[in-house]
């Protein structure tokens, strides 16, 4: 049986407070990882915090331990997140189809049209995301400092604006491949710091805040000067501690930035697959249209174009209707 998480639940989640995989890096980050699964507290408030947990329950084997899985979409967004999965051998159970389907079903019918997750390569969990039909669409590294760098203390960074958001996206759609650009765009405008130079914009760094940490994803571009002692400038205007560091993420398109980031003096983290299983299809129908007249005639010809994205959910309950 699955069903949504409950109130009742509660002392199950609290059992696998230490078992859990996670497979969300920013929550996980800044949030931590005891924070991150009491969003299941408000399952009844799913609809409004975006935060969906669900429960399997073996109904063969009463005694088995119950599975919690929980995904996240955001109001809007074209794709959710599997956040985590409880407890960790879970991702390896037989169960783990049957409970994706049911989050999916659930973020699906709010418009979600992919799942995205984040995963250390060389484990068992990235071969049994695999076996689900998750497939690689980029790759990262996320870097750790601590402490503030030395800085040059004239920075040339300051808050993103609403108004910022035309440069931004023209440089995201600059740096940024078509691939991962289809399945996680990144929020623009006022939620990060921008840099310019010349009038021109050079970079701007996604951040996300929270209790445990401070979450970077920097976009620059190449031509940038001084990039080691820009970032600098950053991390020192964020404000590491010991107890919330920074976290600067970056992707295989931005893999360059390494260098700075040794020079810096960040601890880098393994190296993860970020993943991505579609959840909606797009349909194609013929649609007939006519050839330019010869011989005082017209002739019909098909072509197929695109109709509407179809969540499998969707399409499965569609065929009932029309059987009954």
């Amino acid at each position: 049986m699955i069903r949504p998480f409950e109130i009742r639940d509660i002392p199950t989640l609290h059992q696998y407070r230490q078992r859990g995989l996670f497979l969300d890096s920013v929550p996980t980050l800044t949030w931590g990882r005891t924070l991150v699964p009491m969003g299941a507290a408000f399952s009844p408030l799913s609809n409004v915090t975006g935060v969906f947990t669900s429960i399997y329950q073996d109904d063969s084997d009463p005694g088995a331990a119950p599975i919690v899985g929980q995904v996240s979409h955001a109001s809007g967004a074209s794709f959710a997140r599997f956040t985590f999965i409880a407890p960790d051998a879970a991702i390896e159970s037989p169960a783990l189809s049957p409970l994706l389907e049911h989050l999916i079903q659930r973020v699906g019918a709010r418009g979600a049209q992919s799942l995205v997750a984040e995963v250390d390569e060389k484990t068992h969990t990235f071969e049994a995301l695999r076996r689900a039909t998750f497939s690689i669409y980029s790759r990262q590294r996320i870097w750790r400092l601590a402490a503030a760098p030395e800085s040059s203390g004239a920075s040339l960074w300051r808050p993103g604006e609403a108004i910022h958001e035309f440069d931004q996206r023209r440089l995201y759609n600059m740096l940024v491949p078509a691939l991962v650009q289809q399945v996680e765009p990144v929020h623009m405008g006022s939620q990060g710091w921008v840099l310019y130079e010349d009038g021109e914009l050079r970079a701007f760094a996604s951040v996300q805040t929270g209790p445990r940490g401070i979450w970077v994803q920097p976009f620059i571009h190449p031509e940038m000067l001084e990039v080691t002692a820009r970032l600098a400038d950053l991390i020192q205007r964020l404000g590491p501690k010991t107890a919330r560091p920074v976290y600067i993420c970056l992707r295989s398109y931005t893999a360059w930035l390494a260098d700075a980031m040794q020079d810096l003096g960040a601890e880098p983290g393994p190296g993860q697959a970020v993943m991505v299983r579609r959840l909606a299809t797009e349909v194609r129908k013929p649609v007939r249209q006519a050839l330019p007249a010869i011989n005082g005639g017209a002739e019909p010809v098909q072509h197929m174009q695109p109709e509407k994205l179809i969540h499998p959910a969707r399409g499965r309950k569609q065929q009932r209707s029309r059987h009954r």
